[in-house]
This record gives C-alpha cells, structure tokens and sequence, in this order.
C-alpha cells in the first residue's frame, strides 16, 4: 500500500493541473460580462447576477473572488490598456501622443460607454468612489511622467504645480467630450494646449 501512496498523489496533482487554466478563463469571462452589461445598461441596474448569468459562473464564484458589486466593475475597468509614455522629443508632442492614445481607447467599444457611466455613478455613490478614485489617481501616471520630463528638458518652470497642472490639461479633453462638444482632433487640440501651456508658464508659448 505504501508504494502506490506517491503515485495516487501523482496522479491527484496531475488531475488538478488543468483547474488553473479554466480558473483564469472563468475570471476573464466574469470581467467581459460585467464589462458588456456595464456598457448596454445603467450601473444600477447591473447586478451580480446578472454577471454571473452571461459568464456561465455562480454568484459564490465572483464573490470569492470581488466582495462587492464595485470591486467587479472597477476590476473590469482596471483591465483597459494604460496611455503608454514615449519621448516625442517636446512637451506639446509628449502631450498631443497621449491625447491621441486617450481617444483611441475611449472610442473602443465597450469603454466609449463603460466611462460616462462610472463617472455619473460615481458622484452620488461613495461605494463606487473609495475603489475609484485610487484607480484614476494611478491612471494619471502617465501625464505626470510627461510634466516631469517637460520640468527636466526647462519647458516648465521647476515651481510648476504638477496637480494643478494635470487637472487643467485633462479637464479640458474631459470638458471637450462629455460636456461642452467640441473638436477634438490633433489641430484644434494644439490650439487648446497652447493656450494652457502658455498659461503654465511653459517655454516659447
């Protein structure tokens, strides 16, 4: 009996080794279905059994994995590709690049849609806000790696408020987008920035 203990315990180990695998593919198809319901529908009416039900999973199974409801959905928003920093050799074409990147993303189904609806949601529901915010905080990163590298080369004065700085350059496509319709692309962007960077303080504007 002794001897066939170790291959008993093989073959167990052998056995679980697919479990994996099929662990990740659930939890992919939990996030695409939290994602697409969040797109087609209002972040109140999504529920987690609604998610549960497209992805094919139980409830226990997303709650082992996402305590609440806004755990799920920001997981799923966390999913989308971060702006990527690159040296465009100024701070007007550091800053043009990553506009470009930010419409190319929220022009992409499904987060054209997922966005608008966070943002609203997210004002009147502190749940959603204390997972949130610390997200957007980090999703500010590249913007303050641009800024920094800009008080580096001398294009921004070392004094510059980098904070203060973000919100205006940011405000402004988000204003742009959701509020006050306006155009958008590289041209007439140039245009806007400018008139920010001069406002900062920036060299040769």
């Amino acid at each position: 009996m002794n001897k066939t203990r170790p291959a008993a315990a093989a073959a167990v180990r052998v056995r679980r080794g697919p479990g994996r695998p099929r662990s990740k593919r659930s939890e992919e198809a939990i996030l695409r279905a939290a994602s697409a319901l969040l797109a087609d529908e209002r972040y109140a009416s999504l529920t987690v059994s609604k998610v549960a039900k497209r992805a094919r999973a139980s409830k226990s199974t997303i709650y082992r994995r996402w305590p609440t409801k806004e755990h799920l959905v920001i997981e799923a928003f966390n999913r989308w590709p971060a702006l990527t920093v690159r040296d465009r050799g100024s701070l007007m074409a550091d800053l043009l690049d990553l506009h470009r990147q930010f419409l190319r993303l929220l022009h992409r189904p499904p987060s054209n849609a997922i966005m608008p609806t966070l943002v609203a949601e997210r004002a009147h529901n502190p749940a959603l806000a204390a997972v949130f915010d610390p997200l957007m905080q980090r999703r500010r990163q590249p913007m303050r790696a641009v800024l920094e590298r800009a008080i580096e080369r001398g294009e921004l004065p070392r004094h510059t408020d980098l904070e203060l700085a973000i919100d205006a350059l940011m405000g402004l496509v988000v204003l742009r987008m959701y509020f006050v319709p306006g155009n958008l692309g590289l041209p007439a962007m140039r245009e806007y920035l400018a008139v920010l960077l001069r406002g900062l303080g920036a060299r040769g504007y």
